[in-house]
Order: C-alpha cells, then structure tokens, then sequence
C-alpha cells in the first residue's frame, strides 16, 4: 500500500495531523497508532473499580483559536470550565500557586527569607549570567524561593542534576513578582491566585482528557490504524515496516514517536552522527498512581505541588473534582491521581510506590489515617518517557536530526518527536501535527 501521507503515532500531534489532511481530498493518507486506542499521553483508563485517570495531570487551555474551535466542536455541552485552583505544600501549609506571589501566607521567618532574596536579586541587576537551570533559580528567584520551593521541587519533578539543563525554556513559565507587589500584598493578605495561561480550563464531563481526543479522531476514523507498531523506516525507499509484518509506502511521513527512539531503532541505516546527536537528548520516565477512596473530600482544590522529597510525589491532582463521573460512586468517593517522577537522579520501585504514595498522601493531609481502610482503588501506571529535558545539550542535538529528516520528507513533531518542552503541551503538539500537514500538503 502506498499513501501520499503516513502519519506515525495518533496521539495530539499525530491526530492535529490528521484534522488537516482531513480538510483535503486530493491526498491519500493514513495514521499508524502502536496502542490499540488513541490519545497517547493524553489518552484515559478505567481501572478495575471504575475510577477514570488520565496519564498525568492534563488541563485543556490555549490561546490557539483554531485550537479552542476543536475542542469546542469536539466536546460540546460536555466541556466543563473550572476556576484554577492551585497550592504548593511547604512549611507545614498549603500555599496558593505561585509562591513568588503568595509568600506572605508563609510562616514569618521563611516569608522574609524569600522577600530578602528577592530585594537581593533586584539590587544585584543581571550581571554574570547563570550557566545553567541550577544556578538561574537563585540568581533570578533570590535564595529564599529556591530554598522552600523551586530547587527541591524541580530536583523532584526533572529527576535530573538541574546543572545539566538551561534555562532557555522558560519565558513565561515562572512567575517573577517585584519585591515591591510582595510587601504590598503582605500588607494588604492579598495574592495573586490567577497568574499564568491556565488559570481557566475546560476539562470532559466523562471520560477523561482521553474523551477529546477520542472525539477528534472520530471525524476521520477510517484513516487510522490501531495496534500498528512501527519497526523500521527507510527514509531512502520511503517505506515503513511494522512489527505485525504489515509495510507501508509513502510520499512523506509525519512521526510522533520520541525522536531519540526513532532515531536509534527504527530509522534504517542512522549513520554515526545522527546516533551521536540522538545520544544528547534527555528525558526522564515516570509513575501515576490513581487512589481511589469510599468517602467524599469536600473542597474545590484542582491540585497541588509538592517540594517535600520525603513523598515520592512532585504533583497531586484532586481528581475527582476536575468531573465527578471521575469515580464510580459521584459524591460518594474521591479520586487522587499522583505524579511520579525517575531519571538518573533519582529511582522508584513500581513494586513498592502504591504504598508510598498512600504514605505520603497521609502525611502531606490529603488523606486521615482511617483512610487507609477506605482505599477502594489502587492504579498505577509506568510512563517509560514522561518529558523532554530541556537539557544544555538539547539544541546541539535537535539540529542535525531535524536538517537529516527534512532532507527525506520527514517531520518529527508533538511532546518527544519534537522534544521541546516549552511546546509540548497538548494544544502546541496538535497544531504542531497540524502545521506539519499543512506544510506536506
């Protein structure tokens, strides 16, 4: 079989892909997904019990219109809306997301520490530039921030000595308050609760994130493939081999698969200086544990950062308030869907992480002891690559695997075929698929 357009992968890039080459019907075209659902990352499961999880915590915002129109048309009347509500547990409380507005909620001794370092910051100006992530959180952030949240808090969530990476990714990522607005919302209790794109999210009635894009795919389900694991790809005869014996011809390819993989396993004939470029792409891997409990949490909490390296999570999300068709029993149970991080900075046992996390949940006060006794489920998931490290060495790396692909009508697009992280949010993997159509078509 030959198609004008192969699409690797029916995750949101790979089905942003094939909502453009939908539009069309001059080109043939088809998406191979290895899973026998679709969604990747941003797919959902029902456990044993009943209780509905996603694979990490996924909120549905954009400032894309053709995005936003998608899941409008996608979702309909069963899109909720939530108001953000986000803390961070550190010195004994929950504290209102971000930290560097809301220090003043801190006890007095750490509220003042962070308000030092951030006068220090400001009097010290922007002179010797940071050489990495490590040394940016003090000297843009003061020592006080990086002491009770940013530095603990991204040991956990990268799994990476955070001397490693660069800090190029994160404009507009991390909230950077003046000195001043602090002691005045010290003054005045305020804070700001708000800041950031995702203080509004849309969130499906039932089903979980996976119900979108269930959706979405559902417009052109002829034109995808399940349970289609892609082995090898000749990008000289422009074939692709399956692992079910199946093989493709095609015009040119869009692939989602994590592009260091694709580069040292399934690309034909790599050569030396692509698997050396391969080699300099880090990622870490990472757990989700579901808890489900017999007894309704009454709060409106969407979810909540954990510093603590005494709890094996780095995020919790409550979710069973994101939709209340989350759990079996809607207002009977509560559903806590916890995040777990590995790289070479740290490790976790699968084995063991269920009980953890109910320790640590317990112990962070999200759960009473007696709660032990009203766990009715226990999920949990492995996720081999859970984000693309915005490693020193990401950009040296990502040249000359992308100049070889372009050369052979092959783009790698989405969270890990484009392996950029200031991108890889769902809105910016479809229309990253969608833009890679756009441009074969």
């Amino acid at each position: 079989m030959k198609f004008d357009v192969v699409v690797l992968g029916a995750g949101p890039a790979g089905l942003g892909a094939g909502y453009r080459l939908a539009e069309q019907t001059r080109a043939s075209w088809m998406i191979f997904e290895a899973a026998g659902r679709v969604g990747g990352l941003s797919s959902s499961r029902v456990d044993a019990k009943g209780f509905t999880w996603d694979i990490g915590g996924h909120v549905i915002f954009s400032k894309s219109p053709l995005f936003n129109g998608v899941v409008e048309r996608a979702l309909g009347p069963d899109a909720l809306t939530h108001t953000r509500e986000s803390y961070i547990r550190t010195a004994g409380r929950f504290i209102p997301f971000p930290l560097q507005n809301n220090i003043h909620r801190l006890p007095l001794r750490a509220m003042r520490e962070c308000l030092d370092g951030l006068i220090a910051v400001e009097q010290r100006g922007n002179a010797q530039q940071p050489a990495h992530f490590g040394e940016w959180i003090p000297w843009r952030l003061g020592d006080g921030i990086a002491r009770h949240f940013m530095m603990p808090y991204n040991t956990k969530l990268w799994a990476c000595p955070l001397n490693e990476m660069g800090y190029y990714w994160i404009d507009g990522r991390i909230s950077v308050p003046a000195s001043a607005e602090i002691e005045q919302a010290a003054k005045d209790k305020t804070g700001n609760h708000t800041w950031g794109p995702n203080a509004t999210f849309r969130f499906p009635r039932r089903g979980g994130t996976g119900a979108l894009f269930n959706n979405i795919a559902a417009g052109f389900a002829p034109h995808i493939r399940l349970r289609h694991e892609a082995a090898r790809v000749d990008a000289k005869r422009k074939t692709v081999t399956f692992k079910n014996g199946n093989k493709v011809s095609y015009g040119s390819l869009i692939t989602t698969a994590p592009l260091d993989h694709f580069a040292q396993k399934m690309l034909a004939a790599p050569g030396p200086d692509l698997l050396r470029a391969a080699s300099g792409l880090q990622h870490n891997s990472g757990l989700v544990v579901g808890i489900g409990i017999n007894r309704l949490i009454k709060n409106s909490r969407c979810w909540a950062y954990f510093p603590d390296p005494s709890v094996p999570f780095y995020r919790v999300t409550y979710f069973s308030n994101y939709s209340r068709l989350n759990v079996p029993r809607p207002g009977a149970q509560t559903s806590f869907m916890c995040e777990i991080s590995a790289g070479t900075a740290q490790k976790r046992n699968a084995s063991t992480i269920v009980k953890e996390t109910v320790d640590g949940l317990v112990k962070s006060g999200l759960m009473r002891p007696d709660d032990r006794r009203r766990i009715d489920s226990g999920w949990m998931m492995k996720v081999p690559y859970l984000y693309p490290i915005p490693s020193l060495t990401r950009d040296a790396a990502l040249a000359p695997l992308e100049k070889h692909l372009h050369g052979h009508d092959i783009r790698s697009v989405g969270r890990f075929g484009g392996w950029r992280y200031e991108t890889g949010n769902m809105d910016h993997s479809f229309l990253a698929g969608h833009e890679a159509a756009s441009a074969f078509l």
